[in-house]
């Protein structure tokens, strides 16, 4: 079997001319970065306020709830689980009645 013969990377037929060759970029200041100048005070920040309202939830702290008009999570979940579980009833009731009557 004979073996295939070794390739050779090809020559270039002309030398590489200077005026095709890439030029550096200007990048017109586009890489600076502006610094505001008040910047040493901090914006305010949703994600710090969500944070602190988890942390008093998390100690168990009493908050502002009952002028917000919330209501506490041990009532909410079984109320709204009900509500989920009568949506259901109702839907699955609804479907049965109609595939008997077909």
């Amino acid at each position: 079997m004979p073996l295939p013969a070794l390739r050779q990377p090809a020559q270039p037929d002309l030398a590489p001319r200077p005026e095709l060759a890439p030029k550096p970029k200007d990048t017109g200041g586009r890489g600076q970065i502006h610094v505001a100048e008040d910047a040493s005070t901090a914006a305010p920040s949703p994600a710090r306020a969500l944070q602190a309202r988890l942390e008093q939830d998390l100690r168990g702290e009493p908050q502002e709830q009952a002028a917000e008009g919330r209501w506490p999570l041990y009532i909410a979940l079984p109320f709204w689980g009900g509500v989920s579980a009568m949506l259901w009833a109702g839907i699955i009731g609804g479907a049965w009645l109609v595939l008997r009557h077909i």
